[in-house]
């Protein structure tokens, strides 16, 4: 958004403010930045392939769009209305899915004085277990004295629960002021916002500060950039819309500039990771913009952007709204059809962000529509020594992709657990002997033909059975392994937690036990995350049950929150495996060894009620204890 009454002479802003730690941005050029950059290409580590294809707009008459995606594996959508009165949200186990999402309002300008007009550019954070919302809003009596604000929701669902109005942000000066975002770099939060600095000649700079907690600044509040070129300065003499991409390094902090017609465009400025961020001389700005408006797509305007990750986990996505014409009667600002669209982000061979063009109206960006994969990776009732693969479009019918599809060199491979690295390859972890310290690795890049990877010792003092290793891959991409661990020689098993410390996932942590499920006899232990906690579904090995426990953290503490026959599943059953389906249910598999069956429950409502289990159709009775891998493709 654009204030369009704020002092409009240009100014070419330099060097640092007298006053206090105020300071402008030097004047440094991000080398090979250019006015348009060409389509999205791969970049360091293959980052920016293309993943999924996407039909634009994804949400007409939706500006100032944020796409937050979440833990529990769905997208959460808001943007400004048209109207300026409302804060909406919607959700979506796929980008694609949010143009048919319903769509609820969960907040409503006031009806006078503060937050009573033009509420604008809402963003939805998951801060420390709670849900935040930073959006722009004026008064009613002076609907240009816009501030910003933050409304918090402590309910594990954002749809649900109440909203508090945590109050308005203070800044340095009360002034014009928008546009908030917050991430976090080494440790640290940060606010980045747009306003206007008292005693300068332009509408909005971009400014930066630490956090003490989600709705306070704290220390310094440092000025990045100010509207310097002429594109910055078209109509308005604009910086707003601050968005931060973390990759390859560096700091990457896009904007948007000039008035918010088809003069609209991004700007992008850049820091090396390791840099005091508050030190304004560790910035560097690119001298042209990196996204404009494309007049043979015929898309205007496009700015006010943020970003999200693909439906695969790696590749990055542009968020961001344009207009699809040029000619605008009255003021844009009352112009509605700004449309939320989104496009692959590219990564240039030297690590800094490819942006491309707007992709034109109705049009993929690369192949047909994305659809759900789900991969099976499991070992047989007739061989274990042999991995079988296979696939379904719905986690329910299963086909045969391969199978034998690997033999390791140990001739044991049972619990194979299947994930897709952040180099693009699938590996498995499995059990390699009935006795022993090591789990194997094998990898594949297109799941069919697979290639031995290596071992690893686990550096456990007394171990004598290392069984059912499982992979999890936390929210932050750190990548684990839940491990069961016999140290006794007697068949009490306790699950251990190792952590990868390197990206080749050659190199592990010493294993730890994990907290509150390692004073039992717990064996298979499964864990997703769901609802901002981790859950796992483990098997008691005295008594043959499957139980749940929960925990704040990886490591736990665990709690169990289901015990015996908790779920109606029945005695005797092992290898559990959940997947999360396109509705945003789960579904649990399980091995009812002493039937000689596989069976299958779904949860609808966060992991806590189940359907009676049922037969797997076609594979009961003849695969055992599988994962299964869920992908957009």
């Amino acid at each position: 958004m654009s204030r369009s009454d704020v002092p409009s002479r240009r100014t070419l802003l330099r060097g640092a403010l007298g006053a206090g730690a105020l300071a402008a941005l030097p004047g440094t050029a991000l080398p090979g930045t250019a006015f348009a950059a060409p389509a999205p290409s791969g970049g360091p580590g293959e980052r920016g392939a293309v993943a999924a294809a996407y039909r634009n707009p994804l949400v007409e008459q939706r500006a100032d769009p944020f796409i937050h995606r979440h833990t529990d594996g769905r997208y959460y959508f808001t943007a400004t209305a048209p109207e300026y009165d409302r804060i909406i949200l919607r959700r979506a186990t796929t980008l694609q899915g949010l143009s048919t999402a319903p769509e609820s309002v969960i907040w409503r300008r006031h009806t006078s004085g503060d937050m009573g007009a033009h509420i604008w550019a809402p963003e939805l954070h998951h801060i420390d277990g709670k849900w935040y919302i930073y959006f722009a809003a004026g008064r009613t009596d002076d609907v240009w004295k816009i501030r910003i604000w933050v409304l918090e929701n402590s309910n594990p669902d954002p749809f649900q629960g109440s909203w508090t109005e945590r109050g308005q942000i203070t800044t340095a000066w009360d002034t014009f002021s928008l546009d908030a975002t917050t991430f976090t770099h080494n440790g640290t939060r940060y606010l980045a916002w747009a306003q206007h600095e008292p005693g300068l000649d332009n509408n909005t700079g971009l400014f930066l500060s630490a956090m003490a907690d989600p709705w306070t600044l704290r220390g310094p509040q440092i000025r990045l950039s100010t509207p310097e070129f002429d594109w910055e300065n078209v109509g308005f003499k604009v910086n707003e819309g601050p968005a931060v991409i973390q990759r390859n390094g560096r700091v990457f902090l896009s904007y948007s500039a000039s008035a918010t017609d088809h003069h609209y465009c991004m700007g992008l400025l850049t820091a090396r990771a390791g840099s005091d961020l508050l030190d304004p001389a560790s910035w560097s700005k690119s001298p042209t913009p990196v996204f404009v408006s494309s007049e043979e797509n015929r898309q205007y305007g496009p700015g006010h952007n943020s970003f999200t990750v693909a439906e695969d986990g790696r590749t990055d996505v542009l968020v961001y709204h344009a207009r699809q014409y040029k000619e605008i009667t009255g003021d844009p600002l009352d112009d509605p059809n700004r449309h939320t669209r989104i496009q692959p982000l590219g990564w240039r061979a030297d690590g800094t962000p490819e942006f491309g063009v707007p992709v034109a109206d109705a049009a993929a960006t690369a192949g047909p529509a994305a659809v759900t994969r789900y991969t099976m990776t499991a070992f047989t009732n007739s061989s274990e020594s042999n991995m079988y693969v296979y696939e379904s479009s719905d986690a329910l019918a299963y086909n045969l992709l391969k199978g034998p599809a690997y033999t390791p060199p140990t001739g044991l491979i049972r619990d194979p657990s299947l994930i897709r690295h952040t180099d693009g390859l699938y590996y498995i972890v499995y059990t390699t002997n009935w006795t022993g310290n090591t789990i194997g690795f094998a990898r594949s890049s297109d799941r069919v033909n697979w290639q031995y990877y290596g071992q690893h010792t686990l550096p456990v003092a007394g171990l004598a059975r290392t069984w059912a290793p499982e992979w999890f891959v936390d929210a932050d991409g750190s990548t684990h392994v839940i491990v069961s661990l016999d140290t006794t020689d007697n068949y009490i098993f306790r699950p251990h937690l190792l952590t990868a410390t390197s990206s080749s996932l050659l190199n592990w942590t010493t294993p730890t036990p994990i907290s509150g499920l390692a004073n039992s006899n717990y064996i298979d232990t499964f864990v997703v995350r769901h609802g901002g906690k981790y859950h796992a579904i483990t098997k008691q090995e005295t008594t043959k049950y499957l139980e749940h426990a929960v925990a704040d953290r990886l490591a736990g503490p665990y709690t169990f929150t289901g015990t015996g026959n908790w779920a109606g599943w029945g005695s005797w059953r092992e290898g559990p495996a959940l997947v999360q389906l396109d509705n945003g249910g789960w579904r649990i598999y399980f091995d009812g060894y002493a039937e000689g069956k596989y069976y299958y429950s779904d949860s609808l409502d966060g992991l806590n009620t189940w359907t009676p289990i049922r037969e797997l159709p076609g594979l009961s009775g003849f695969a055992r204890h599988f994962t299964v891998l869920r992908e957009s493709v």
